[in-house]
């Protein structure tokens, strides 16, 4: 059971609703709120090719009142591709240096403080040295089966390989030589507002049954 799973024995290679998922990334707003616009980044097709990725947005969201920027990097394929190549081990491999262990942060993305409205996130910081100055960035990442944003100990284990998954990356570039996340943390700001709009988008509510 354990390798059909990972490798994809009784779908034969064709999923339905990784195609159906994959479609909707190209309706994932550019505008998120009154305040924050997003431009496109280019990403290497290699890079997406390696991590599994059958659609994907780059994207820098830019608040026009504040000024603050934050990176999008999203994924959706295979949990046997998706569930690994996260930043810790990623970035390390680009030349970063993780600052601190990986902790969790969790905030609620719709209103109130439910269970079933908070997103759980991997977070830490990462620095990497360049003769031109250094690049200093804090990334909130986690998965989305279609249920909640989650951040699992160990999420290979936590989905199934065959199973269509989403990732993402909320990426903030340090000003200064710290970085306090909070609730106030334009990564958190932003993600109360973009998290809804992308679970709208990709799971839209199925069609009213109007048979009598």
């Amino acid at each position: 059971y354990i390798q059909g799973s990972w490798t994809d024995r009784w779908t034969q290679g064709t999923d339905k609703e990784l195609v159906r998922l994959a479609e909707r990334y190209q309706s994932i707003p550019t505008a998120i709120g009154t305040e924050w616009v997003g431009q496109d980044i280019p990403f290497s097709k290699q890079e997406l090719a390696e991590a599994g990725a059958h659609a994907h947005i780059s994207r820098a969201y830019r608040n026009s009142k504040t000024g603050d920027q934050i990176t999008i990097y999203m994924i959706c394929g295979y949990a046997r591709d998706v569930a690994v190549h996260t930043p810790e081990y990623c970035y390390v491999g680009s030349g970063y240096e993780v600052e601190s262990r990986p902790d969790h942060f969790a905030f609620a993305t719709a209103g109130g403080d439910a269970d079933d409205t908070n997103a759980e996130f991997w977070t830490s910081t990462f620095l990497k040295e360049r003769g031109d100055g250094a690049i200093h960035q804090r990334i909130l990442w986690a998965w989305d089966n279609g249920e909640n944003w989650q951040a699992p100990d160990n999420p290979r284990l936590q989905f199934p390989g065959n199973s269509v998954l989403n990732k993402v990356y909320l990426i903030t570039n340090i000003k200064g030589g710290t970085d306090e996340l909070s609730e106030k943390h334009p990564a958190v700001q932003f993600g109360k507002l973009f998290l809804p709009l992308v679970r709208e988008t990709l799971y839209p509510p199925a069609p009213a049954d109007s048979t009598p």
